[in-house]
């Protein structure tokens, strides 16, 4: 029995309708269609839902083999807060692996590299917080434990690349992104990593590049990036590749092709609907190129 058919058997055995469960909580409908299997759950929801049946997550996932099934559970929800950028859900899901898996006997944590995961994706919360010190320790060790060239260890150098550009250790971040990039491409089979995490590795060394004001460099890569990234029809990562080549060409001087890339960056920024969110490096994008214009035209 899969875990949301046992959730509907409970919720009956209790006699709560949908309607009873659902109050204050979800929309009936989320939880019809979680009971049916046509829908996932966020970690809190289900948490707040069990806790109305008077119930633990752990009662869910009793059959043989349910330890992993739960680690497989947490692990999705904390990819998808990861991925989707929801920061408070990934903070409050990692309080809940911790508590319901970490302190437990009985859960064998090196299952689907859980325990790597979960230290990776509590520097990241580290990181949103900023607090950075903390974020770094972990990751840096994270790295001197490095076991292969798997997604996990590519998610790893991501987080800490990024971190370094946020601290603006460009040196380190451009050190780190070379080294490993090259690794990750001679791999023997490049189609093994995550498309997406491939994406991110790219965008942050071009942004290291820039960084570090190699800047024909860091469009030739950019370039390469926009390629990839029109194959996977990733709108996050199109708009963040245009505007960093609206800042770079900025830098070479050139404000039409500034211009150009800015226009393309607040368009895939509208379709992925985070405009309002990057609507100051937009402006002061905008603002640059029209003071290049400016003091070209004197």
């Amino acid at each position: 029995m899969e875990y949301f058919e046992r959730f509907k058997k409970l919720r009956q055995l209790k006699g709560l309708t949908h309607k009873d469960l659902a109050e204050g909580i979800c929309g009936m409908t989320t939880i019809y269609r979680f009971e049916r299997g046509d829908t996932a759950i966020t970690a809190e929801v289900l948490y707040q839902l069990c806790q109305r049946l008077g119930i633990s997550i752990q009662t869910l996932f009793v059959d043989e083999g349910s330890e992993y099934a739960m680690i497989d559970y947490y692990l999705e929800k904390l990819r998808e807060y990861v991925y989707f950028r929801h920061p408070e859900m990934l903070k409050m899901t990692l309080k809940d692996a911790d508590e319901t898996i970490n302190k437990h006997d009985g859960f064998d944590l090196k299952y689907n590299n859980f325990d790597r995961l979960f230290r990776t994706y509590s520097a990241i919360t580290f990181r949103n917080e900023k607090k950075y010190d903390e974020a770094e320790k972990i990751l840096v060790e994270l790295m001197r434990t490095k076991k292969n060239k798997s997604d996990l260890e590519l998610e790893i150098i991501n987080s800490l690349g990024d971190l370094y550009l946020i601290q603006e250790k460009y040196d380190d971040a451009l050190e780190m992104y070379t080294r490993y990039r090259t690794r990750i491409l001679e791999h023997e089979d490049i189609n093994h990593f995550d498309h997406y995490m491939l994406i991110q590795l790219y965008y942050g060394y071009a942004n290291s590049l820039y960084s570090n004001h190699d800047y024909i460099q860091a469009l030739d890569i950019c370039y390469k990036l926009l390629i990839r990234i029109q194959e996977r029809n990733t709108m996050y990562y199109l708009g963040r590749t245009h505007h960093l080549m609206c800042l770079i060409y900025t830098a070479l001087y050139d404000p039409d092709n500034a211009e150009e890339h800015l226009s393309k960056a607040e368009s895939a920024f509208h379709l992925e609907d985070i405009s309002e969110k990057v609507a100051d490096h937009v402006r002061v994008a905008g603002t640059e190129i029209d003071n290049l214009r400016k003091n070209k035209s004197l």
